[in-house]
């Protein structure tokens, strides 16, 4: 029991098992946050197409502002969903799930702004050591220690990046269940397993950068099938590969008329899937975040003398049998 450590494999596919129980429990709450981010990127494209892309306008700055802004929030609602519904159980927007007010939403988003912060002090304390060491290095004249040292002064800033981004985030979902954990407790409770952590954020990170594929081929589908004319360029898609369990997809196809270029029905329903996808694969990220808060507070305590990994699979982590 001393040497008992989170099984990766488990852990990740009891994520994958949960993200698709919440996302099929709650499509239509994904969906209407969907919508609405789509709302406000064709907001944008419009101000874009009335020329106003030399300068941006006021307008379309706080648009954008409005879209981070609404992103976040939806971001943190959907983490407090899949928190509550792997954690404690079935959950709706309520105030058992999102508290009183917009204390929790709030509480959530300062711990990511605080880890972010930590993160980023953390990683710029070690990048300032490496060169400091770097300079003595240089100072004696050794180009092979030179370049051995550069070497571990990167290796040694993403370990601690990767170190506070995988420990530090299992305060989150005893936020979300309104009873968080103090910041020492949470970096406590990964001790040990922090490439575990690391390696099972990579193995679902390499399971969820498989949707990207099916984006572009809906998207070439489509122009075979004369829905868009790739080709003329009528469609104009900005993407980006997921970063950190989070991904974005925006497009709009634009088609030429007497009155200048408007917006089709395809772009808003190739917009739609791209952000529905989008939201649905954090779930995925969230989930696995419970779990392995779940499993790391078992190994933890100690509360029965099972093989490692073996509770995950029983109440209360299993996903419900009719899912």
């Amino acid at each position: 029991m001393d040497h008992e450590k989170l099984p990766v494999f488990e852990t990740v596919k009891l994520a994958l098992r949960w993200g698709v129980f919440v996302v099929r429990r709650h499509w239509l709450i994904i969906l209407i946050f969907a919508a609405l981010l789509v709302a406000i990127s064709f907001a944008q494209m419009a101000v874009v197409a009335q020329g106003q892309v030399q300068v941006p306008s006021v307008r379309f700055s706080l648009l954008s502002l409005a879209h981070w802004g609404l992103l976040s929030v939806l971001s943190i609602v959907i983490a407090l969903l899949t928190h509550n519904e792997v954690l404690r159980g079935a959950s709706g927007l309520n105030a058992q799930t999102l508290g009183w007010g917009v204390g929790r939403v709030f509480g959530y988003a300062l711990d990511v702004i605080v880890m972010t912060v930590v993160s980023v002090l953390a990683v710029w304390l070690v990048g300032l050591a490496g060169m400091a060491i770097g300079g003595v290095i240089y100072g004696i004249k050794s180009q092979g220690k030179a370049v051995i040292g550069g070497w571990l002064w990167f290796a040694a800033m993403g370990f601690v990046a990767a170190a506070i981004l995988t420990r530090l985030p299992l305060r989150l979902p005893s936020r979300a269940l309104g009873r968080p954990i103090p910041w020492r407790e949470a970096w406590r409770l990964g001790r040990g397993n922090s490439v575990r952590l690391f390696c099972a954020n990579g193995l679902l990170f390499l399971a969820m950068i498989a949707v990207v594929p099916l984006l572009l081929a809906v998207q070439f589908l489509a122009s075979m099938m004369g829905l868009a004319d790739l080709s003329q360029e009528t469609i104009t898609v900005q993407s980006q590969v997921p970063i950190q369990g989070r991904w974005s997809f925006m497009a709009n196809e634009t088609v030429s008329s007497a009155d200048g270029s408007i917006l089709s029905i395809w772009g808003a329903l190739l917009a739609l899937l791209g952000n529905f996808l989008a939201l649905a694969e954090s779930v995925f990220f969230f989930a696995l975040l419970s779990v392995s808060y779940a499993e790391l507070k078992r190994i933890g305590e100690r509360r029965a003398p099972q093989r490692a990994g073996s509770r995950i699979y029983s109440n209360p982590n299993e996903p419900p049998e009719d899912f």
